[in-house]
């Protein structure tokens, strides 16, 4: 079976929206389907509508979103749709990019669509929608509700997306099916190495990490609360900091921290790099305030590393409570949260217990190839009542 891998980014960019658009790709080949990259579709709009956009600009008030104007959108569905007319495809995939080309197509075009959240639960999420401009509030939920109604099928990477959408817009339950994304790793450590990895880890300090490009919606100010109680309590610990550069830090905080930077681990030497710091880390710290699903939470897993994470957006569905780690309470509370891990770290036999749940997660539900056969099975299987 060929599928049509519809976006308009490029589906070969490594890079893009941290990986998940590429991986997605080679997930669905690996599965054993045909895929067509039909990507980089042309974002063309009029001119009376590039003028609207810089007025907007211009005022600086409100954002006015070109990326769901309804005019564009139906130009891109337009092409998918002469494309897919060549007759050589069974069905159009299109992954959750930010310019949602798959909300006009014809119902008769059988598209499925694979995302975070629904547009308007994604801008809430991050944004606000009461950063957009009335025009483009409006327009949100005319595409969303247009596409869900025209999709063959619409998958989620988390219960929360599919949950918001159905309560949003009224999406049939057999319209709906939930499949986590997976860690976009190039090079998944085996499980032998992991196995190793948890019983060596060290004893004489408490290693933990900070994944995220964002210092205050990622949780950074609530991860440093969190290492000085655990030190408060009599828990060396210490914290590496990746993808970001936090506010400066006083003394006694810059000496429990190390700064990283930006890791580019689609690269040799940043792969290496990311991957000695997994190997060493006990667990990942990820108090994101707001957060549609966390791809970060996979790829620690399949380094046996577990997760203290808010119980927000999609992440629940990534972190079970014991299993694969542990969730920070609502709102948040740093001395909880330090005497769960503290208790974990003088429990060595529990830790290893863990850990080892976070790399069977991993294996069993959060990985791409595992993700690759269940999309293939769903699809093939919704063509087959659609015949």
């Amino acid at each position: 079976m060929k599928l049509l891998y519809a976006c308009s980014d490029n589906a070969s960019d490594p890079h893009l929206w941290s990986g998940t658009v590429w991986n997605c790709r080679q997930a669905l080949v690996r599965s054993g389907l045909e895929v067509e990259a039909f990507d980089r579709i042309p974002f063309s709009c009029s001119l009376s509508l590039r003028l609207l956009h810089q007025w907007y600009k211009r005022r600086g008030q409100k954002l006015h979103y070109l990326q769901i104007e309804p005019s564009i959108l139906r130009r891109a569905a337009r092409r998918i749709e002469q494309r897919f007319a060549k007759g050589d495809c069974a069905a159009v995939f299109t992954p959750g990019t930010g310019v949602p080309v798959y909300a006009y197509v014809s119902a008769n075009v059988p598209v499925y669509t694979y995302l975070d959240a629904s547009k308007r639960d994604w801008i809430q999420t991050y944004f606000g929608l009461n950063t957009l401009c009335p025009r483009s509030q409006r327009q949100v939920d005319t595409v969303d509700r247009a596409g869900f109604a025209n999709n063959r099928l619409n998958f989620f990477s988390s219960d929360w997306a599919a949950t918001q959408a159905a309560l949003d817009y009224d999406v049939p339950s057999n319209r709906v099916a939930v499949v986590p994304f997976g860690a976009n790793l190039a090079e998944p450590p085996s499980h032998e190495e992991v196995t190793t990895w948890i019983t060596t880890r060290s004893r004489q300090e408490f290693r933990l990490l900070f994944l995220g490009k964002e210092w205050e919606r990622k949780g950074g100010p609530e991860a440093m609360a969190l290492v000085r109680e655990l030190n408060r309590l009599g828990v060396p610990a210490k914290m590496d900091i990746v993808g970001c550069n936090p506010p400066p830090l006083d003394h006694a905080d810059r000496h429990n921290v190390n700064l990283h930077g930006f890791i580019d681990h689609s690269q040799p030497a940043g792969r290496e790099k990311f991957r000695a710091l997994l190997v060493q880390t006990h667990a990942l710290v990820f108090l994101s305030r707001a957060e549609a699903f966390g791809i970060a939470l996979c790829e620690a897993a399949a380094f046996g590393v577990p997760a203290l994470a808010s119980p927000v957006g999609g992440i629940p569905t990534i972190i079970h409570e014991g299993i694969n780690g542990w969730f920070a309470t609502a709102p948040y509370d740093a001395t909880s949260a330090a005497t769960t891990l503290a208790k974990v770290w003088r429990e060595p036999e529990r830790y290893a217990r863990i850990a080892l749940g976070a790399r069977m997660e991993f294996e069993n539900r959060l990985n791409w190839d595992v993700t690759g056969r269940s999309l293939r099975a769903l699809i093939e299987n919704s063509l087959q009542i659609g015949t």
